[in-house]
């Protein structure tokens, strides 16, 4: 993902745009979501893939009021281990429950 973002997004050498300046909207929300740490693996599926987010924290309300918080200090991009309120996360996938009841996913990078 570092990859993309870093190399697919922006305008470019040559002034050109490149594939996060479209019109719809799908790209640029996919570098946003990807820069908050989350990857959707699979559109199907209830679940998120969890990745070393751009920022040290994030906090965003949901639409029922909840709050979910993603928390990575430093600049570490290897994950060596993801806790969900509290406890050691088995994996690299969360679950969609919580960006319905809120809760906070702690990473921790080297």
């Amino acid at each position: 993902l570092d990859t993309i973002m870093n190399n697919l997004y922006g305008i470019g050498e040559d002034g050109l745009a490149l594939s996060g300046m479209d019109d719809a909207g799908e790209m640029s929300a996919w570098f946003v979501f990807s820069s908050l740490g989350l990857y959707t693996f699979s559109a199907t599926d209830p679940e998120y893939l969890v990745t070393a987010p751009l920022f040290d924290e994030i906090k965003w309300r949901t639409s029922n009021g909840k709050m979910i918080t993603i928390k990575k200090p430093g600049k570490g991009r290897e994950i060596t281990a993801i806790k969900v309120d509290g406890k050691l996360n088995k994996g690299y996938f969360v679950s969609h429950d919580l960006f319905k009841n809120g809760g906070t996913i702690d990473i921790t990078t080297k």
